[in-house]
């Protein structure tokens, strides 16, 4: 995955939301869901931590 800072929290949603499509898929191998998890787990801590940096 690219640097997290160079994403937008919309790319971060936007990818977030495809994974967990990806989920739904009537065939798919276990090794599959595993790396889904995987990236799921990258992009929605990504995300934490972009919105969580933001200052108002």
């Amino acid at each position: 995955m690219k640097n997290p800072d160079s994403i937008t929290i919309e790319e971060l949603d936007r990818r977030i939301a495809h994974f967990e499509n990806r989920l739904n898929d009537f065939i798919i191998t276990e090794e599959q869901i595993e790396f889904i998890k995987e990236r799921l787990m990258e992009l929605k801590n990504a995300k934490e931590y972009k919105t969580s940096s933001y200052t108002f």
